[in-house]
């Protein structure tokens, strides 16, 4: 566990009372539990309707390989007429289509079933089109990590409290604790694009969670 802290503001004596502010930061390395990647179709054809119907067949076997969509979201197509210029005219060539789910595998078994299930449905037509995969810390379980460094903040604090008393000779206290919320880490594997992705397991590295505060003391004179 990481521990910093500045203090920003300069005590300040008011009669018997004094304020300090600092600025308090906690951290800890997170271990990515979900693997993550993207599954994407294309396909360009003259008419729409074997366009629509190549890509229902993909997500009915994704639905049957993930029936309660645990692992994966999307499944919305789009599709869009394509056009050629000649001599300044517009020429109709076509329609082209895509297709995209975003997914989510606690195991590399759980991607390469869902995978597998998916390129059965596939048909020459259709261009695949995958994601990389990466290791990453879900949400949950960054919320949960998080819950714990406020707890070794507050507890931090404290600890600073009673190095104030001891070094101005009052009672000193956290008074207000502002949290800096929104700062999400950064990942240490950034998600890239790749024309195909092999089936091993990418590298899981770990990932640092941190919580940073601005934290107010109060001191008082201590009465004899």
């Amino acid at each position: 566990m990481k521990k910093k802290g500045i203090v920003l503001l300069l005590p300040v004596m008011l009669w018997a009372q004094m304020g300090i502010t600092t600025h308090e930061r906690v951290s800890t390395e997170a271990v990515p539990d979900v693997l993550r990647g993207e599954l994407g179709f294309e396909e360009e054809n003259k008419r729409v309707e074997p366009i629509r119907e190549h890509f229902n067949a993909i997500v009915a076997a994704l639905k049957r390989a993930d029936p309660e969509a645990r692992y994966c979201r999307g499944g919305g197509f789009h599709l869009s007429p394509r056009y050629s210029y000649k001599n300044q005219k517009q020429e109709f060539v076509g329609y082209g289509g895509t297709l995209s789910f975003g997914c989510e595998f606690p195991t590399i078994e759980g991607y390469n079933t869902v995978r597998s299930a998916v390129e059965k449905a596939v048909v020459p037509e259709v261009r695949v089109r995958e994601g990389a995969l990466s290791w990453e810390v879900s949400a949950h379980q960054r919320e949960t990590v998080r819950r714990g460094l406020r707890l070794e903040l507050i507890r931090k604090a404290r600890g600073e409290a009673e190095a104030f008393s001891a070094e101005t000779g009052m009672t000193c206290r956290p008074e207000k604790i502002s949290y800096a919320e929104g700062g999400m880490p950064a990942p240490v594997m950034l998600r890239a694009m790749a024309a195909s992705v092999p089936t091993e397991s990418p590298i899981r590295a770990d990932e640092e969670v941190s919580v940073e505060a601005a934290v107010d003391y109060s001191c008082v004179k201590r009465v004899p």
